[in-house]
């Protein structure tokens, strides 16, 4: 595919994973209204529990989405500067692979490593106590 369909291709895709955001944001949103109302007076601590539980959960994702959607308007804003699909580490073209899996990535596999290591995004196979931190690991995006 050429670098030009394909940034249209992309651009699509930025834009429905943003609707798809918006979307979720407001049934999240509807969400913790409804928790709210059905536990204004928690019956007992287990009901409380269970509320905070859910309202602590609500929020890691809508952390996760929010972050998500900068980086949809970001490179959004890159393809209109003509600036899209170049690393911001290395400067070189990132792979057709990368782009059609992660459309609002800015860097290609091996500087988005190098950035997580170095910045301490990069997550030790320890747990999974920071949901919004959970870094996947898939052989079909990689650049080899």
């Amino acid at each position: 595919m050429e670098r030009e369909e394909l940034f249209k291709e992309c651009e699509k895709r930025l834009l429905e994973e943003r609707q798809k955001i918006i979307q979720s944001y407001l049934q999240k949103q509807e969400t913790q209204e409804r928790i709210s109302e059905d536990y204004k007076e928690p019956s007992d601590v287990e009901d409380l529990g269970q509320m905070t539980y859910t309202e602590e959960m609500l929020d890691r994702l809508s952390q996760r989405d929010m972050f998500i959607l900068r980086e949809i308007d970001y490179s959004l804003q890159k393809i209109k500067e003509g600036t899209y699909g170049i690393c911001e580490g290395c400067g070189a073209d990132i792979p057709e692979e990368r782009l059609c899996a992660i459309p609002w990535t800015r860097f290609c596999a091996k500087c988005a490593e190098e950035y997580e290591q170095m910045y301490g995004t990069y997550m030790e196979s320890s747990g999974f106590e920071n949901y919004s931190d959970i870094r996947f690991e898939r052989e079909d995006i990689t650049e080899n």
